[in-house]
Order: C-alpha cells, then sequence, then structure tokens
C-alpha cells in the first residue's frame, strides 16, 4: 500500500514537473518594470536612433534654412540697391525681354537669339542708361550649381548683346540660381530664364 501512494505520489511530481511552465514576461511589455540601462537600450535602443537621426536631420535642414534665408536677405538688398541705382537716372522709357533656355543648359536657344534681336533693334538709337542682365534657374540640382548655371546664362546673354552693339560699360549682371524661381514661373521650364532690362 506504501508503495502504491509513494508510486502515486512521484506520478503527480513527474507530471507536475512536466506541465508547460508560465511564458516568459516580455519586460518591455511589464507597466511595472524598472528599467535599467540595458532595458532601455534593449526595449527603445532603435527610437533612441531614429530620434538622433531626425534630429541631425532637422539640424541640417535648419543650417540650410538659415543660409538661403540670408541669400535671400542679400537678393532684397541687391533689388533695393539697383532700385536707388535707377532712381537716380533719369529714365524716360523702358523696354524689357524675357529669354528662356533648355535644361541644364546656358547657351542660347534660336527663339532667344531672335528675342535678344529685337530688344536691340528697339534701343539702338535710345540713349542707353542702364542695361541689367539677371539670370535665374529652376530647383533642380544642388543650389551651388544652380547660382553658377544662372550667372553663366546671364553672362552669355551679356555678351551676346555687347556683340551687337550695346555698350558694355552700361551692362550689370545678376544672378540669383533658384532663390527667386518661384517668382519668374510655377512650372521649371519657365523658371529657366534671364530677364535683361534696358533703361533709357
Amino acid at each position: 500500500m506504501k508503495k502504491i501512494a509513494l508510486s502515486g505520489l512521484l506520478l503527480s511530481a513527474f507530471i507536475v514537473g512536466c506541465s508547460p511552465k508560465e511564458a516568459a514576461k516580455d519586460p518591455c511589455k511589464e507597466k511595472n518594470v524598472v528599467f535599467s540601462n540595458y532595458l532601455i537600450q534593449k526595449c527603445y535602443g532603435h527610437y533612441m536612433e531614429q530620434i538622433e537621426e531626425n534630429t541631425e536631420s532637422i539640424n541640417k535642414l535648419s543650417a540650410r534654412v538659415d543660409n538661403l534665408e540670408e541669400r535671400v536677405s542679400k537678393a532684397e538688398q541687391d533689388i533695393q540697391g539697383l532700385k536707388e541705382e535707377v532712381d537716380k537716372l533719369k529714365i524716360s522709357g523702358k523696354e524689357q525681354v524675357r529669354v528662356y533656355f533648355d535644361f541644364d543648359k546656358f547657351t542660347l536657344r534660336e527663339d532667344a537669339r531672335t528675342a535678344l534681336d529685337d530688344l536691340i533693334d528697339a534701343v539702338r538709337d535710345k540713349d542707353i542708361k542702364k542695361v541689367i542682365v539677371v539670370g535665374y534657374a529652376d530647383p533642380k540640382g544642388k543650389e551651388g550649381y544652380n547660382f553658377e548655371l544662372s550667372m553663366k546664362r546671364a553672362q552669355n546673354v551679356a555678351a551676346y548683346l555687347i556683340r551687337n552693339g550695346l555698350p558694355v560699360e552700361k551692362i550689370r549682371i545678376a544672378a540669383y540660381g533658384e532663390e527667386l524661381a518661384d517668382l519668374i514661373g510655377e512650372r521649371d521650364i519657365e523658371q529657366r530664364a534671364v530677364d535683361v532690362i534696358v533703361l533709357y
């Protein structure tokens, strides 16, 4: 009898020992767990990394915005200075034309040459006070590259005007890259342009 009882007891212990254990709890999901540095890294490390990446991106973007604001402010000062300079001149008339360029190009298209020829003919006999040539670019590409491209466009137009008789000493060149692109037009094709203003 004792042997049977002992056997039953052993069998019960064996069954209990073989029963599935309680599932291990995930400390990251426990409300009352005290987080150590290890657990913080284990549970939230990827969030911390993402926050650091986002912070770095925000800082870079902020620096770029500050730089852009500074350049726009300089452009506004240039425009104001130009207005003051123009106000000093005795202006009786104005001729203006806008010519366009192909993507990533600064060579004159045939339609641009025609428009510039018409402008030159219109002011050939005028007492020219000032010729303002301003280049622009669309926002595609890097900011520095766009500025250089807009300057080359303006220089190319100015060179064409000089070759065809406009006085070199009266020509003033400016370039604004993509900074004022939105003021030129809504589409990229409209923003690849040079403005020529002849004051007489």
